[in-house]
This record gives C-alpha cells, sequence and structure tokens, in this order.
C-alpha cells in the first residue's frame, strides 16, 4: 500500500493556499451517505467522491470528543462522541488536493471549537465497543487498518490542556492517492474556557481536485514523442 504524502500549506490572513494549481475542469456532486459502514468503528458518514468534487454535510459532535484533557496522551479521543467519515477515493484515477473545512454549525447554540485528524485505510474489523479511546494524533494501538496521517487542533492543543479563544473554523489540504481514508470530526475546546461538555454542531465541507502534472514533464513528454517520431522517419528514409 502506498503511503500518501500531505502538500505543503500555508496560512496567510485566514486564508489557505496550497502549494500548486488545480487543474480546471468541470465538477459534480459527491455522494454522502449516512450511516455509513457499521462495522468495526461505525462510521457516521461515507463520501464517495471524485476527482473534481464537493461534499457539505451537518452533525454534531461532544464538545470535548477530539481531546479530552484527563485522557491519557495516545487516548484523547473519544469514538462515541466524534463523528467518524468513511472517505471514499479509489475512483479518482490519480493523486488529488484534498481540501477539509470543518466549522462550528449554526443550529442551536453550539460553542464548537472543531479539530480532526486523518487515517489511512477504514476500520471494518475491530469493533470500539471495549475501546472506545482513540489517538488523535498517531495510530490507533487497537484499530490496525489505520494508519495516521495528519491531524489539525485548536486552541486545546492535541492534548487538550492549553488556553486560548479557540476557533471556529479549521482546515487543511492534504495530497492524497487514490485509496479508502478515515476522517474524524470533534471537538477541543481551550482547556480553561466553557463549554466543556454537550453536543455541539458542524459544518463539513470535503472537496478534491486533480493534481497537475508540472508543465515540464509535458514537455518532457512531447520532446520524448519528437524524438520517436525523427527516428521512425530516418529509418523509413
Amino acid at each position: 500500500m502506498r503511503r500518501s504524502k500531505l502538500v505543503r500549506t500555508v496560512v496567510l490572513g485566514g486564508a489557505l493556499f496550497a502549494w500548486g494549481l488545480a487543474q480546471v475542469g468541470s465538477g459534480q456532486a459527491a455522494v454522502v451517505n449516512s450511516p455509513g459502514p457499521t462495522t468495526g468503528i461505525g462510521y457516521e458518514w461515507q463520501v464517495v467522491m471524485g476527482s473534481l468534487d464537493l461534499a457539505h454535510f451537518h452533525g454534531s459532535v461532544g464538545a470535548k470528543s477530539w481531546a479530552e484533557p484527563g485522557q491519557p496522551v495516545g487516548a484523547k479521543g473519544w469514538t462515541h462522541t466524534t463523528d467518524w467519515v468513511a472517505l471514499d477515493l479509489t475512483g479518482v484515477g490519480g493523486p488529488v488536493y484534498l481540501t477539509v473545512e470543518l466549522e462550528r454549525g449554526h443550529s442551536g447554540n453550539s460553542q464548537l471549537f472543531p479539530a480532526f485528524t486523518l487515517y489511512q485505510g477504514w476500520e471494518l474489523v475491530n469493533d470500539d465497543t471495549d475501546n472506545h479511546t482513540f489517538n488523535n494524533t498517531g495510530n490507533i494501538s487497537w484499530a490496525t487498518n489505520l494508519t495516521y496521517l495528519a491531524h489539525v487542533a485548536n486552541a486545546g492543543g492535541p492534548n487538550g490542556t492549553d488556553s486560548g479563544t479557540g476557533s471556529e473554523h479549521v482546515h487543511a489540504t492534504f495530497t492524497l492517492n487514490p485509496g479508502l481514508y478515515s476522517l474524524v470530526f470533534g471537538g477541543n475546546p481551550p482547556y480553561t474556557i466553557p463549554p466543556q461538555g454537550g453536543s455541539h454542531s458542524f459544518s463539513a465541507t470535503l472537496s478534491t481536485a486533480p493534481v497537475p502534472v508540472p508543465a515540464a514533464l509535458w514537455l518532457f513528454g512531447s520532446g520524448i514523442i519528437g524524438l520517436a517520431g525523427l527516428a521512425r522517419r530516418r529509418m523509413n528514409g
């Protein structure tokens, strides 16, 4: 299995710039199902995306679901109060940029400080019935079919023990190969700022764009084709 790599991203003034430009083309709506696969961890969502797609959906999670301050490092998250997304990118045909945006919802009195983790693979075998906690910043010891790729924390930090005002919106862009991935959405409030409990709404947006072939490779390929044509003409001359 090929390990996916992350695209370099820079956040400036609240806007995110990815290193590279997406190819221009017509997009289509992704397929979003709820619930997703019910074995193993038990996914609240299943999202199937092509190479130029957009998915938008809403849910709710616990305020401390992604980083519980009282839990030890390596077991900070709670599987039963986060939302797990089974992301299917098997049909993209090549590497894509995946942009993940997670923000505070607008229903009720949501005070969510969102955070998320990205893993490669789906966990459909090892059940979370007796394993409610998960590692939000690395591999999960009991979920052997998942490989940690990246995470985006909030003011509470990855261990949920930092103070701060927090952000209502977090986002990042990754470069992923075709395959299956797991996203876990949750809450990570600042340690000394309420609320530290309850259920809070979120809004999630996933978008894909194909990774362009560098112009140099196109020129190289054109040169090879030209040399091959010249060689054939000489042989036939």
